[in-house]
């Protein structure tokens, strides 16, 4: 079923820069809040790879992924990955300089 592994796919890269802005002890986006602190986006990364897992077992326990399963599993990780990269102004707070991931002061 290749919409499921695009959505994995869409977890792991949604996941990816909220995990590592959290655990780096970095303000971030979040569907908490555009100041969302770096606990509650570790959790948000975490529970997308969560989600990610259980959807990929399920998936697996269904049926062995087949080659165009893995492709939509990368285009989904791309996608977010792109998404994050087109509009990385929207997701940074005000007050960061997206160019140097500095905080003013």
């Amino acid at each position: 079923m290749s919409v499921a592994y695009f959505v994995i796919g869409f977890l792991l890269g949604n996941g990816m820069p909220h995990f590592v802005f959290g655990a780096a002890g970095r303000t971030f986006r979040s569907p908490f809040g555009r100041h969302s602190p770096p606990r509650a986006n570790l959790l948000w990364g975490l529970a997308n790879f969560v989600a990610m897992s259980l959807l990929l077992a399920w998936q697996a326990r269904l049926a062995r992924p087949t080659a165009g399963d893995l492709l939509w599993l990368g285009i989904g990780y791309w996608v977010a990955v792109a998404l994050f990269g087109l509009f990385i102004r929207w997701f940074l707070p005000a007050d960061s300089d997206a160019r140097t991931g500095a905080e003013r002061e």
